[in-house]
């Protein structure tokens, strides 16, 4: 099981996240994930190159960052309230992809079994986004999202996004989102 699968609604080629690569929680969260670019995209298609992934991609994966940073946030509260140490947040979403083998694990698959229709039914709302584009991203690049979650107030929650390739910044600034209340 993918984990992102289970946690995204979003599918191929419209999955703009691959994989999470560091999660550090509290009450400024921070999560970095990565997307590798492939000439063999969709949007390639009958393209000549070079091949440059679109702006508004780097936005979408920046805002499903954010949401990805917005459901670790809420299951390390949910570990929290059950005793459970929030720091192994990682390493029980890794034991969710062998089918609950740890404790942590165990506990997370209960948490997203009960929750997690409810909690993205709520999650997944832009409401604003100021970025800046200072360069592109080519196939064959590994793209790097940074999000950080530097607000939150009631139901918005502003991030400061960066992404980069390698230590090339190629878009930067800040996204809103809004959880809107609503059934699955």
């Amino acid at each position: 099981m993918n984990i992102i699968d289970r946690l995204l609604p979003h599918r191929s080629p419209f999955l703009m996240v691959e994989s999470v690569v560091a999660y550090t929680g509290g009450d400024a969260p921070v999560l970095h994930a990565e997307r590798p670019i492939c000439s063999s995209e969709p949007v390639f298609l009958n393209a000549e190159p070079p091949l440059y992934w679109p702006s508004v991609y780097i936005i979408e994966g920046l805002g499903q960052t954010s949401n990805l940073l917005s459901l670790f946030w809420m299951l390390e509260r949910s570990l929290a309230a059950q005793g459970l140490d929030p720091e192994s947040i990682c390493d029980g979403l890794k034991g969710l992809e062998n089918h609950g083998s740890n404790t942590t694990a165990k506990a997370l698959l209960e948490i997203l079994d009960r929750d997690l229709e409810r909690t993205i039914s709520r999650i997944g709302l832009s409401a604003a986004v100021d970025v800046q584009v200072s360069g592109r991203v080519c196939a064959g690049e590994v793209l790097h999202y940074e999000v950080e979650r530097t607000h939150l107030l009631g139901e918005l929650s502003r991030f400061a996004v960066r992404a980069c390739v390698g230590e090339h910044v190629v878009l930067s600034g800040t996204m809103v989102g809004a959880r809107i209340k609503g059934t699955v």
